[in-house]
């Protein structure tokens, strides 16, 4: 069987990206230990998921071309769905609290009718 592990989320700051995923979504710090000189290997996961975790990995972990590379992909890679109770009153709770969406609740072609799922797209 394979599951997923962690996912890798590209940040331009840790710091900022753990007050975001902690303090504006309510994740919990999973790891943050020194990974090298300057580096830190952090993880955040959802307090109800045992196992999956995001590693917020940042732009100064590179030098260079590979550096400017990351920094063009903050933002833009993974997709990462996040399941809530109610998609409506999240997206108020988390406007409330500045997080910017591209597009407000919808129900549209990507909706499952089964399961009820709405859809936004979330960018900090």
């Amino acid at each position: 069987m394979i599951r997923v592990l962690r996912v890798t989320i590209r940040v331009r700051n840790q710091e900022e990206a753990l007050h975001f995923y902690t303090e504006t979504l309510g994740f919990e710090k999973r790891a943050d230990f020194p990974m090298g000189p300057n580096q830190r290997w952090m993880t955040v996961a959802s307090r109800d998921d045992p196992v999956i975790e995001l590693v917020l990995q940042p732009a100064d972990w590179f030098e260079g071309e590979e550096r400017q590379r990351h920094d063009g992909l903050v933002g833009k890679d993974p997709t990462i769905v996040l399941q809530v109770d109610d998609c409506r009153v999240s997206y108020q709770k988390l406007s409330s609290l500045g997080v910017k969406f591209s597009t407000p609740p919808q129900t549209g072609h990507m909706e499952s009718k089964r399961s009820g799922r709405i859809y936004t797209g979330l960018h900090w």
